[in-house]
């Protein structure tokens, strides 16, 4: 059965699009929501800031270093300093992490091969009141098997949550979402302009 799919949210290259789509279509999942993209360190430094200092989130990144920046920036927070004076620690801390920025978010790295982008799956608590799911129990799991289905070519990595399961290598948890690193076809990054004469 072949289903609409409408792709809504982030803005993400027409090959992306089209593997979500076509991702979405095989598992029945009618609507996809792309809800976080490349991003910059003043923009990461801006999402620890809302999320994890002042809404007091905890911060679970594989990187231990985050744990700590998150820390000393609360600590300024309390200590009075100004909320720019916190954002600038937090974007100092982030670009001279050990293993540089990527090793804090995969969403910072920049290669024009691979694009890396979230799929919403829940957001909220993992259970309870609160939890609001953007895809059914049934549409998550069919939609991580069709993923599944597209590594490690065009998907080459691939997060998710952890009620999901883990089975392939190459996975790994991510709290609320489906992260896709999907490759761009070489094609588009060496196409020249029609009016580039070769010799």
């Amino acid at each position: 059965m072949t289903i609409p799919v409408r792709v809504e949210g982030c803005r993400i290259s027409d090959f992306s699009h089209h593997v979500v789509e076509d991702i979405a279509r095989e598992a029945l999942v009618p609507l996809v929501r792309i809800t976080s993209v490349k991003r910059t360190i003043q923009d990461q430094a801006r999402i620890f800031f809302d999320k994890h200092v002042v809404g007091g989130k905890e911060a679970r990144y594989k990187n231990p270093e985050v744990a700590k920046i998150v820390a000393q920036a609360r600590k300024l927070c309390a200590g009075g300093q100004p909320e720019r004076t916190v954002k600038s620690y937090l974007i100092n801390s982030i670009e001279h992490a050990h293993g540089g920025a990527v090793s804090i978010s995969r969403h910072l790295g920049t290669s024009p091969f691979c694009e890396i982008f979230d799929v919403a799956h829940y957001s909220g608590p993992q259970s309870g009141h609160g939890r609001t799911n953007y895809m059914s129990e049934t549409q998550a799991h069919a939609f991580l098997a069709a993923c599944r289905r597209r590594m490690i070519y065009p998907i080459m990595r691939l997060g998710h949550s952890k009620e999901l399961g883990f089975k392939v290598p190459g996975e790994f948890p991510d709290e609320n979402c489906f992260h896709l690193e999907v490759s761009q076809p070489i094609f588009d990054r060496l196409e020249q302009p029609a009016s580039v004469m070769s010799a």
